[in-house]
């Protein structure tokens, strides 16, 4: 039981809120304006392969990613190829976004994944149960004729993810001492986002969609080589 409430503490909200002043940890600064930027330019070259995919990031960015056993936790993010360069996007936290109001009580039981952001959005990042079941209802939901507005492959949490780095919920908490990634917020214009590639983004809307999404991203705040894993601090975000 202790060790259970060791590893779901950094996860549940009313720990959260009353530790977050003692134990937040000063984020690098990040130039979010080019993050977006690398987002759009993902998600305008990713396909519907896996596997293109995983050469696309492996050229493009340098790294290739892995998701296996953890000696930190259950099973972790790690560097499978190549090496990340500091300020990389290295995963996205993939899931449903709730606002503050929407009804999260169901999906919240027994779940360590329900990331909260600054402004009270959620993202929940758990792929099974009832989770993963709001997820595909609203991804079918959010259909706009033949395209899809989601990426469900994430789901499996496997190697075969489409979008080759939506593993952020994941990364295991390395506490600030071992950290190399930190989470970082930011909103994307649906609009400068292709119909045909809106099936790339990891996440949905539980409400009404908007022009505007929320995404989390993990960025590396040092470099990291091949065979690290990838690890936060779970209070630090820019």
């Amino acid at each position: 039981m202790l060790r259970k409430w060791s590893d779901y503490k950094h996860r549940f909200l009313p720990w959260i809120y009353l530790n977050f002043t003692k134990h937040a940890v000063d984020a690098k600064a990040i130039d979010k304006p080019s993050l977006i930027d690398t987002v759009y330019i993902q998600l305008e070259n990713f396909s519907a392969s896996s596997q293109v995919n995983h050469r696309y990031l492996l050229q493009s960015s340098g790294f290739g990613l892995s998701i296996k056993n953890s000696s930190v936790h259950s099973r972790g993010v790690f560097v499978r190829e190549g090496r990340v360069t500091s300020g990389s996007i290295v995963g996205y936290y993939p899931g449903t976004i709730y606002t503050p109001g929407d009804s999260v009580f169901l999906q919240s039981i027994s779940n360590s994944f329900l990331f909260q952001c600054s402004d009270g959005r959620l993202v929940d990042g758990k792929n099974t149960g009832y989770s993963g079941m709001v997820y595909r209802s609203c991804g079918e939901r959010n259909r706009l004729g033949p395209y899809r507005t989601c990426d469900s492959s994430w789901l499996t949490a496997t190697d075969s993810m489409v979008n080759p780095i939506a593993c952020g919920q994941l990364v295991n908490n390395g506490g600030a001492d071992h950290a190399n990634v930190e989470y970082c917020e930011i909103d994307i214009d649906l609009r400068r986002v292709k119909l045909s590639q809106r099936c790339m983004i990891p996440n949905i809307q539980f409400g009404e969609p908007s022009t505007y999404m929320r995404l989390v991203v993990l960025v590396a705040v040092r470099d990291i080589a091949k065979g690290e894993e990838l690890l936060s601090a779970y209070f630090s975000f820019c």
